[in-house]
């Protein structure tokens, strides 16, 4: 179990206040308090600032699925990561990247145990209920990345999912489309099924009764590019009954992208498309996606910024952090009377 402010200041009978001016040298504070909450800390294994300021480095695991093979090569991901590695590096921390499957729990906490890690973030709506709640009966600092576990009080940094579809789905209702699409999975991902839920609650509040061949989900992970192509080749063969539709993320529409080319489906003249993401490729397909922008490389920086609040005690009332999207119109959307 990590070691926190408290439980110095606990050991110490001092306040938290005093412990944390101590460890990070700022505040008036005598020398003799001073040492004394640096020896302590040491005998406990807190990671700390020496006087002279130089932090005796603490490890930060990164946990996620095998599903998504690896963190460096996924667009959304991958600049989230570079969020957390800045942000740690600013605190001198150590990253250890561990993938598990879903049966993996037993592994992670012995590697929890031999890496002698300080702290978790784990990424991805692939992470279960079962291992969240393993890691806070443990009482080991965590915070969830791209995932909210109803029922549990656990830190998460999430994007405003809901906010993002209705900014997206207005865009193409005020450009005259009424018919409107949806492609994605699988739904057991909280933020996809948000999504997904969000896309129906918007019809439904316009009057509009979709049918079932509007929409397309999948429920086992696979490459999300492969299911966006599988899934307008789907609707094709349905007679292609929309006028636009929206996936819930970016990959997926560029997997609609390369369906519609091969179909001869011309976007946005027979079909508009609206992605969800922004990732760097959405600009760079033809015709560039118009898509939901996710500040991806600042959801890792309040993750790890939460980790090191959460691991120094400053702050242990679990909190969750939701960061606004904001609606990217590009060239693959336009109005359906033009």
């Amino acid at each position: 179990m990590a070691v926190t402010m408290k439980d110095i200041a606990d050991a110490l009978g001092m306040s938290i206040s005093t412990v944390s001016r101590a460890l990070s040298n700022k505040g008036r504070i005598g020398e003799e308090t001073r040492s004394l909450v640096f020896e302590q800390a040491r005998k406990m294994g807190y990671a700390v600032r020496s006087p002279t300021g130089r932090r005796v480095p603490a490890n930060i695991g990164i946990v996620f699925s095998k599903r998504l093979n690896s963190l460096t090569q996924d667009p959304f991901y991958s600049t989230v990561m570079v969020g957390v590695e800045q942000e740690c590096s600013k605190y001198n921390y150590q990253v250890v990247f561990l993938t598990i499957d879903q049966e993996d729990g037993g592994r992670i906490w012995a590697l929890y145990n031999e890496q002698r890690l300080d702290g978790l973030i784990m990424v991805g709506g692939d992470i279960k209920q079962q291992l969240v709640q393993q890691a806070l009966d443990r009482k080991i600092p965590l915070v969830l990345i791209d995932n909210r576990l109803e029922g549990l009080d656990v830190d998460c940094v999430v994007t405003d999912n809901r906010g993002g579809v209705l900014k997206l789905m207005k865009h193409l209702y005020d450009l005259g489309h009424r018919r409107i699409g949806f492609i994605g999975g699988p739904l057991s991902h909280s933020s996809l099924n948000e999504r997904f839920r969000t896309y129906r609650e918007f019809l439904s509040e316009a009057g509009i009764k979709p049918g079932e061949e509007w929409i397309w989900t999948h429920g086992a992970p696979g490459p999300q590019i492969e299911k966006g192509y599988e899934g307008i080749k789907a609707l094709a063969e349905g007679g292609l009954k929309v006028t636009a539709l929206i996936t819930d993320n970016d990959n997926t529409a560029i997997g609609v992208l390369r369906g519609c080319a091969e179909l001869g489906i011309r976007v946005p003249d027979d079909l508009s498309i609206g992605g969800f993401d922004n990732t760097a490729m959405a600009e760079h397909v033809s015709p560039a996606l118009t898509t939901v922008h996710i500040h991806k490389m600042e959801m890792g920086e309040f993750a790890a910024r939460r980790l090191y609040d959460i691991m120094s005690g400053a702050n242990s009332v679990p909190v969750v952090i939701t960061l606004a999207t904001s609606l990217i119109c590009r060239q693959s959307a336009r109005p359906l009377t033009a």
